[in-house]
């Protein structure tokens, strides 16, 4: 086979009281609502049986959770990766949308506009975000050649991996709906002559909601 390459499966955390409440949780150390705990059982169940070999999680708090529960039905332990982290938010850490369009609405115009563009203190840029999380797919395509693995992480790193798979911009950033509980399979591949990575996605699989009714 020429080049590497794994196939690697990106799930967004469980549901947390931020997600509900529209605030940027960023490094907060929240778990999962009731609801969230039992859509990822769900989506465990989905997963269970596809030869997941690899575990791998974010180091905060809501995405190291949902591991612990998908251990249940993947049977791997998982490995924490601080490159899975959410992205750095900077100054809106831990305000309301409601907050930020309010204290901050220049860099609120920008960010639902020209998400890319935007630019504060301590936040990290799209750019950042999206070369963090290929860097990443890279190097597993190189340690974890032709195997399957999974990754628990957030909307960022989720919506910034899709778009380089799409070929589409970092602009249209926000908008890709990235619900929780759910799992992006993606072929990854880095050629031997110039070392680029393609990204394929594959099958998204979500929990039966339908039965939390």
């Amino acid at each position: 086979m020429k080049g590497s390459q794994v196939e690697c499966c990106l799930i967004r955390h469980g549901e947390t009281r931020s997600n509900l409440e529209k605030v940027y949780a960023g490094s907060s150390r929240e778990g999962l609502t009731p609801r969230g705990e039992e859509e990822c059982r769900l989506l465990g169940r989905a997963l269970k049986g596809r030869g997941i070999q690899r575990l791998y999680t974010s180091p905060i708090e809501r995405a190291v959770r949902t591991a612990q529960i998908l251990v249940e039905f993947l049977g791997v332990t998982p490995v924490r990766e601080d490159e899975l982290r959410e992205m750095g938010l900077g100054p809106w850490e831990g305000l309301s949308e409601g907050r930020v369009k309010i204290d901050y609405p220049e860099q609120w115009r920008i960010w639902n506009q020209s998400p890319a563009a935007l630019r504060l203190d301590n936040r990290e840029p799209l750019e950042a975000v999206q070369e963090r999380i290929l860097s990443l797919v890279r190097r597993w395509c190189d340690i974890h050649r032709g195997e399957i693995l999974a990754a628990v992480s957030h909307v960022a790193l989720i919506r910034c991996m899709l778009l380089y798979s799409m070929g589409r911009s970092l602009n249209e950033y926000r908008s890709l709906h990235i619900p929780n509980s759910t799992a992006f399979f993606f072929e990854a591949h880095v050629g031997t002559s110039d070392g680029g990575l393609k990204l394929e996605l594959g099958e998204i699989v979500r929990p039966d909601r339908a039965a939390l009714a």
